[in-house]
C-alpha cells in the first residue's frame, strides 16, 4: 500500500529523516511489485521433470487459485441507468425474439436486428420507452407474440399496467391527446382481437374511444400523421375482419388515396373464367372486386418475376387497401344478412389472403395470413354437405381455395391441415385434379393468380402433397426448390 506523507511547509520536504522514509517506502513497494510480476510470469510456464523409470518428460500440474471475473454489463442494455418504468432488459430480449415480427401490425414492426420500427412515427419511438403507457403497451404486444398469442402472467401484468396508465391519462379533464396515446390504444386493440376473437364488445369500445381521441386532437390542433391515419384505418379494418366489429373508417373516408384506384381499362381488369362460372351465385360487387384484384395481379407480374423478393418499390399499397376494404365490407354484409354463404366467405378470405401477399412491405409476420388461411379451411369444412359440390365448376373452386390457403401459409400446422383436407375429406371431389402440375397450374390460373407471389409456393405445396414429410413446415425463405420454368 502507498503511504501518504503530510507536510506543513515546503521546506519540510528537505528533512533527511522524511526523505529516508520516502525512499524506503518506494524501494519496498518496488520490490513487492517485482516479485508479483515474476510470479505472474512463472504461471505461464509448466514445470516438467524427467521420469527416472521411463526417461520421458513428466508434467507437473501446478495448482493456482482461480480468478473469478465479475459479469460485465451488457453493452446492448436498453436501460443502463434504470430509468425506464419497467424491465428494460426484458423488453430488449422480447425485441430479439423470433416471433416479434408478427407482433405489431399495423402499428409497428420489428426488424431482423431486433429494432422496433414505427413506420413514419419516429417521434413516437423517441419517447416511447420513457412513457409508461407506451412502454407497457409495447411490452404487452411483444410478450403476447413471444408466447404464440396465448396470454400468460406476463401478458396480463403488462395489459393491466397499460390499461391503468391509459385510464389515468384519459381521466384528465385537460387532456391534450398525444400521438403516443393513440399508438398505445391501437396496440391494445391488436392484443384484444388476437386473444379473444369472440368478444367484439371490448374492441368496439376501444375503437369508439380512439374516434373520440381523434376528435379531441382535431379540436386541440394536434396534427395526426399519415402513418397514424394508416394504422387507424387498418386496425379498424382488421377488427371487422377478425371479430365482426362495425366499421368506423372506410376507404370512402380517404379521398386522397381512393383516386389512385385501378382504372377499369387496366390490363387484366376482368373477372377470371373460374369465377365467371360461379359469379351469378354471389353479389354483384364481388365481381367488381375480383376484376380489380385480377388487374392488380397483372400489374405486379409485369414488374416482377416469379420468386422475387417482396415487392417494395411498386406503389400498390393504396390499391391493396381499396380492394381489402371492399372485401371486408362485403364479408360484414354477408355475416349479418341472415343467410350466410360459406362459399362466398371462403372466397373473400382467400382473396384477402392473395391481396395481402402481393406486397407485404415491412409486414412480414404470420398472424394475419395464417388466420385467413385457417378461416378458409374452417368454412370449407362447414360446406362439406353442400349440394353445390356436385357441380364441376365448384370442384375447381375448391382446388383453388385449398391450394391458396395451404401453399401460401408458412406454419407447419396450417400446411398440414390443408394437406389432410386434400387427401382426406375432399379426396373424392379432387381425385385426379392435382396429379399433373401443368393441369393444376391451368386450373389455378382460371381464378385469381399472380406468378410473382404464388407460383413457387404452389409448386412447393404440390410437391408436399405427393411427398408430405420433406417440405411441410418450411418457411418460404427456407425453400430452395424452384418450380419448373
Amino acid at each position: 500500500m502507498f503511504e501518504f506523507v503530510t507536510v506543513n511547509h515546503p521546506h519540510e520536504m528537505h528533512d533527511r529523516q522524511r526523505q529516508k522514509r520516502i525512499r524506503q517506502h518506494a524501494i519496498r513497494n518496488g520490490m513487492q511489485n517485482k516479485r508479483k510480476e515474476e510470479a505472474r510470469r512463472n504461471d505461464n510456464f509448466v514445470a516438467s521433470v524427467i521420469d527416472a523409470r521411463t526417461g520421458k518428460l513428466r508434467l507437473e500440474v501446478r495448482s493456482s487459485s482461480a480468478l473469478v471475473l465479475p459479469k460485465p454489463l451488457s453493452g446492448g442494455r436498453l436501460d443502463p441507468f434504470d430509468s425506464l418504468p419497467g424491465d428494460g432488459e426484458r423488453l430488449r430480449s422480447l425485441m430479439a425474439h423470433k416471433s416479434a415480427r408478427s407482433a405489431g401490425e399495423p402499428v409497428f414492426c420489428v426488424e431482423d436486428a431486433g429494432k422496433i420500427f414505427f413506420e413514419g412515427l419516429d417521434d413516437v419511438f423517441r419517447g416511447a420507452l420513457s412513457d409508461p403507457l407506451m412502454f407497457h403497451a409495447l411490452s404487452l404486444a411483444l410478450a403476447l407474440a413471444a408466447n404464440m398469442n396465448v396470454p400468460n402472467v406476463e401478458c396480463l401484468t403488462q395489459r393491466g399496467a397499460t390499461l391503468r396508465n391509459l385510464r389515468h391519462r384519459m381521466s384528465n379533464p385537460g387532456l391534450v391527446p398525444s400521438v403516443s396515446t393513440l399508438t398505445a390504444m391501437l396496440m391494445i386493440i391488436g392484443y384484444e382481437y388476437r386473444v379473444d376473437g369472440s368478444n367484439a364488445n371490448s374492441i368496439s369500445t376501444h375503437l369508439s374511444a380512439i374516434k373520440n381521441v381523434v376528435e379531441l386532437t382535431n379540436a386541440s390542433n394536434v396534427s395526426i400523421s399519415d402513418a397514424i391515419r394508416r394504422a387507424l384505418f387498418w386496425q379498424d379494418l382488421y377488427s371487422c375482419l377478425f371479430v365482426g366489429t362495425t366499421r368506423l373508417l372506410s376507404h370512402r373516408d380517404y379521398e386522397e388515396t381512393s383516386r389512385e384506384t385501378l382504372p377499369s381499362s387496366a390490363a387484366g381488369s376482368f373477372v377470371s373464367p373460374g369465377f365467371e362460372n360461379i359469379i351469378s351465385d354471389f353479389p354483384g360487387e364481388f365481381a367488381e372486386i375480383m376484376g380489380d384484384l385480377n388487374a392488380l395481379c397483372t400489374l405486379v407480374d409485369t414488374r416482377c418475376s416469379p420468386g422475387d423478393l417482396p415487392l417494395r418499390e411498386c406503389p400498390i399499397d393504396n390499391f391493396q387497401y381499396y380492394i381489402e376494404s371492399r372485401l371486408v365490407d362485403l364479408l360484414s354484409q354477408n355475416r349479418f344478412s341472415g343467410t350466410e354463404d360459406h362459399f362466398l366467405q371462403a372466397c373473400i378470405y382467400a382473396s384477402f389472403f392473395v391481396t395481402y401477399n402481393l406486397s407485404t412491405g415491412i409486414w412480414e409476420g404470420c398472424f394475419i395470413p395464417e388466420w385467413c388461411a385457417t378461416q378458409v379451411m374452417t368454412l370449407l369444412t362447414k360446406t362439406r354437405s353442400d349440394p353445390r359440390w356436385k357441380e364441376e365448376r365448384y370442384e375447381n373452386l375448391l382446388l383453388w381455395l385449398l391450394f391458396v390457403s395451404g401453399a401460401m401459409a408458412k406454419r407447419n400446422r396450417i400446411r398440414s391441415r390443408a394437406i389432410n383436407m386434400v387427401h382426406g375429406c375432399f379426396h373424392d371431389l379432387l381425385d385426379g385434379l392435382y396429379d399433373d402440375w401443368d393441369q393444376l397450374l391451368k386450373v389455378m390460373k382460371t381464378f385469381v393468380w399472380s406468378s410473382h407471389s404464388m407460383e413457387q409456393k404452389v409448386w412447393q405445396f404440390w410437391q408436399d402433397l405427393h411427398s408430405p414429410q420433406p417440405g411441410i413446415g418450411r418457411f418460404e425463405e427456407e425453400i430452395g426448390t424452384m418450380h419448373p420454368a
